[in-house]
């Protein structure tokens, strides 16, 4: 079956490195495609890889462009409680340039190889209520990656992301607004026939808060050994550790030395299913106050993939792990059930599903457990080779026990929102 431009984007889509804030962290647990990801709606985002379009500029470089428009029905600006919602309808337009040096076909070249991007969510309350407009957003981002291989055995890479995003506060008031700036340098070594991998690198992530929720801006340093051994074709037994350190800025909350090991297997056990099962020792190490303890310190990552065909692919997870928390309790403990599934029709309708379910656990004496639940479903029509319309709906709820969530408040809201899309890419 020959695939239409727009929809082999989406196929490619389903493997693509998140967008935006969604790669504004240090440590991943799993290598490759993001099970984890995908489970937060990153599975629908447009990728021009692969794609046999785009503007030739000289004899290497491509460029691609796409736009587009969702506008659509928020519940609840907010995230405000269920008695007290402000609904408004939404306008978002989307453009993004992006220039690489990969074939048309997809294909990477030797020696250099760069991809570099451009792009912006612009955000509209389409409402005469101020404390709503007041929410209006512009968000950009833009970076790269670029990659230096004399063969197969050894490459250098360096990438740099940047990102600045608004979000509405949980009451009318000042946008939580983050700048956030991800560089990383690694270097990928497999000597011999490829059968044993290393992998080293560095990040370096600057989370920055603005106005009343400076408080929060931190800077996180971390470094990341992964080596693997390729026991079947596709198939592969690997280690990992990764210690960082995350400081604040304006030195109100306390430093931390998040340490992370996983071992485990990942990879094809067959031609349809894929797994990265894996479990290790994880401690943060906070300067002063409460760390993570007992089973806080046991990290497990266990994903399934399959693909019942080239168009249909489904996938199942589950996660636990602690995370840094700049405002409550320092950390909390957190153990999530995700999945996702995908297909496509006739080449020319794409549908996505996607869902999440987070238990948090917060430290620091604070006695608050949050409940948190992100699901939706997408579907996408193609219109010709470059042309799209479609349609999405996503679901966000929260809810805090004990209720009052301890000493520190609690966020109960729930929101949907129903977006209606056209766009183009080329």
């Amino acid at each position: 079956m020959r695939l239409r431009p727009l929809a082999l984007a989406f196929t490619t889509a389903f493997a693509a490195t998140p967008s935006a804030w969604a790669q504004m962290q240090l440590t991943s647990s799993s290598v490759g495609p993001s099970l984890e990801s995908m489970s937060s709606g990153a599975g629908r985002q447009l990728t021009t890889k692969g794609l046999a379009t785009g503007i030739k500029l000289g004899e290497e470089a491509v460029l691609h462009a796409s736009l587009f428009a969702d506008v659509g029905y928020d519940s609840n600006v907010f995230y405000a409680s269920n008695v007290d919602t402000s609904p408004a309808p939404v306008l978002h337009v989307a453009p993004k340039l992006q220039i690489s040096n990969a074939e048309r076909d997809g294909s990477v070249p030797s020696g250099t190889y760069y991809d570099l991007f451009a792009g912006l969510d612009w955000r509209k309350y389409l409402t005469g209520d101020t404390t709503i407009t007041r929410q209006d957003a512009f968000n950009p981002s833009l970076g790269g990656a670029v990659e230096f291989s004399s063969d197969q055995a050894l490459a250098f890479m360096l990438s740099d992301t940047f990102s600045r995003y608004q979000q509405p506060p949980y009451q009318a008031g000042e946008p939580i607004t983050r700048d956030g700036n991800l560089a990383s340098a690694g270097l990928r070594y497999s000597p011999g026939g490829g059968r044993l991998k290393l992998n080293l690198r560095y990040s370096n992530l600057i989370d920055k808060y603005e106005g009343t929720y400076s408080g929060g801006s931190n800077m996180g340093n971390e470094g990341v050994l992964d080596v693997g051994w390729r026991w079947l074709p596709k198939t592969t037994i690997y280690a990992q550790v990764a210690q960082g350190v995350i400081t604040y800025f304006n030195n109100r909350n306390v430093s931390s030395y998040p340490l992370r090991t996983l071992a485990g297997l990942r990879g094809l056990l067959t031609e349809k299913l894929g797994v990265n099962v894996a479990a290790g020792y994880s401690n943060a190490f906070y300067s002063t106050g409460d760390s993570p303890s007992g089973f806080g310190n046991v990290g497990i990552v266990t994903e399934v993939n399959y693909a019942m065909s080239a168009l249909s692919r489904a996938g199942l997870g589950y996660h636990h792990d602690f995370a840094n928390s700049p405002f409550i309790g320092q950390y909390y403990n957190m153990d999530a059930i995700y999945g996702a599934y995908y297909q496509m029709i006739a080449s020319r309708v794409v549908t996505y599903l996607f869902g999440r379910y987070e238990n948090r656990r917060f430290g620091g004496g604070t006695g608050r457990t949050d409940n948190y639940i992100m699901g939706g479903v997408s579907i996408d029509y193609m219109i010709g080779n470059f042309l799209l319309a479609g349609a999405s709906y996503s679901l966000n709820l929260n809810r805090t026990s004990p209720q009052g969530g301890g000493t520190t408040g609690g966020a109960d809201y729930t929101k949907h929102v129903l977006l209606f899309r056209i766009g183009v890419a080329y």
